[in-house]
């Protein structure tokens, strides 16, 4: 088996295993995890993030470039090709994306709210965390960068002179990734 084929097939395995298989694996899921979603410590670290998007005056949207492990030449070749920005040692697309007005406000809700994480379980078997898009949430003195991957559901929230890595919950995850794959434009298929 060659190992191209055989990260392929790994990869497949890591989304699906990530992504779930239907109801009853959410519901099991749902039943299973502490309901306060943050642990004390990384409260205290969300909270002022939160605070933060909750106020911030506008949001700005990045998209990522393609995914550097599973789609490494065209990684490459937008990175060489195209104008980039970097936050947090990330590259994104430097055109920022157009979020419609009536997004904006369940994008905040989501963003800020605290049951829309968990605590991070850790790595997951999808080649490596890669940002999709980067929320920044710009407020008067500061700027609170929240970076999503699609692949492993994890997000990195950035703000207050604090990150924090967490886990997006299953219910929140959907709701993020069916609004912002909308603003999909400069990544290649």
């Amino acid at each position: 088996m060659n190992r191209r084929f055989f990260l392929t097939l790994l990869g497949a395995y890591a989304v699906r295993t990530s992504a779930g298989t239907g109801a009853d694996e959410d519901a099991d899921e749902d039943a299973d995890e502490d309901k306060s979603g943050l642990s004390a410590n990384e409260l205290i670290q969300f909270t002022p993030i939160s605070e933060g998007v909750s106020r911030a005056s506008a949001l700005v949207l990045y998209e990522g470039l393609p995914h550097p492990f599973w789609e490494a030449e065209k990684f490459k070749r937008e990175l060489a090709t195209k104008k980039t920005v970097r936050f947090h040692d990330y590259p994104f697309y430097e055109r920022p994306l157009h979020v419609a007005a009536e997004e904006i406000g369940s994008l905040r809700r989501l963003s800020a709210a605290a049951d829309s994480y968990w605590s991070y379980g850790g790595p997951k078997f999808c080649g490596a965390y890669h940002p999709d898009y980067c929320l920044a949430w710009k407020g008067d003195a500061a700027t609170y960068d929240l970076l999503i991957c699609f692949g492993c559901g994890e997000m990195k929230l950035y703000g207050a002179e604090r990150m924090l890595v967490v886990d997006v919950r299953r219910d929140t995850f959907r709701q993020f990734e069916t609004t912002l794959k909308k603003y999909r434009n400069q990544r290649p298929s």
